[in-house]
């Protein structure tokens, strides 16, 4: 427990997310920090107690589903064996493919959500407020449905943040227009179901105080949009995206976090070779 309290306080530290001024279809925000030794060591970690059950639905720390022992360690083992691989050679067009279309999206939607995560606990300018109800994150990188959803504060209100996360070297703007494609899907009305049954279970953590709000009119009226995309090849991020001013928020809601990094498979594949000597450190063999 005191590991990843310590992983997330690590992030908290030397992640900084910043806002900037100048769009005028969305808000853009970046972040500098993020492949900073002690921080890819500290996702991996954090990665790994998320698939030991550590990291509950109100974003706190659980060790009431933490398994021990050889077989936990080894189910953890070969769990993290078929997200990342055993390695980071990637060869083959069949290993590459993987690399780039399972392995970096998995990891790239766990750092999102460690993000939230942390806002949880202190500022950040990722959302205006606090969160208190964030969606567990995708078991597998093929799995559908919604890649972040969460539940947090703007003053006195409640708002309702959804995110997709993308991971492209050399392709971060077709990525957001691929993200801006989904939210439309949502602005829609495609996706109520998959909003319903994430509401349902992220209300059952919110204080009493709260709870009323948990309407309709979540979805409908206080939606705010988090297309979470890492790239290495600069896009300008301040450019007015057609795509994003006609979504349904108010720009204010309409949040890229664009996550440029100077080294896009190294950030990967440090956060991997976290995640496998973590095993040990996050599941004892006793």
């Amino acid at each position: 427990m005191k590991l990843i309290e310590d992983s997330i306080s690590d992030i908290a530290q030397h992640v900084s997310v910043r806002e900037l001024r100048d769009p005028t279809s969305h808000t853009a925000i970046t972040a500098e920090g993020l492949e900073r030794p002690e921080v890819t060591l500290a996702l991996g970690r954090y990665l790994v107690a998320v698939l030991a059950g550590l990291v509950d639905i109100d974003a706190r720390l659980s060790t009431a589903l933490l398994g021990t022992g050889i077989d936990a360690q080894q189910e953890l083992t070969s769990t993290i064996s078929e997200l990342i691989g055993d390695t980071n050679s990637f060869v083959e067009e069949s290993e590459i493919k993987f690399r780039d279309t399972r392995r970096n999206a998995w990891i790239a939607e766990g750092v999102a959500h460690a993000l939230l995560v942390v806002r949880a606990r202190q500022n950040s300018e990722l959302l205006t407020g606090p969160v208190h109800a964030l969606k567990e994150q995708h078991s597998k990188p093929s799995q559908q449905g919604l890649d972040l959803v969460a539940i947090y504060s703007d003053n006195a209100e409640i708002m309702l943040a959804v995110g997709e996360s993308k991971a492209s070297r050399l392709d971060g703007s077709g990525q957001l227009t691929e993200s801006a494609s989904m939210f439309r899907k949502i602005d829609d009305g495609k996706y109520g179901t998959d909003l319903r049954a994430a509401l349902l279970n992220l209300r059952r953590v919110l204080t009493a105080d709260l709870l009323p709000q948990v309407t309709e009119a979540l979805w409908k009226d206080k939606l705010c949009y988090l297309p979470v995309v890492f790239h290495e090849k600069m896009f300008d991020i301040s450019a007015d995206r057609p795509t994003l001013r006609t979504l349904r928020p108010p720009v204010a809601r309409r949040r890229l976090v664009a996550l440029r990094l100077n080294d896009f498979h190294g950030f990967f594949d440090s956060i991997a070779d976290a995640m496998r000597a973590g095993i040990c450190e996050v599941v004892s063999d006793v």
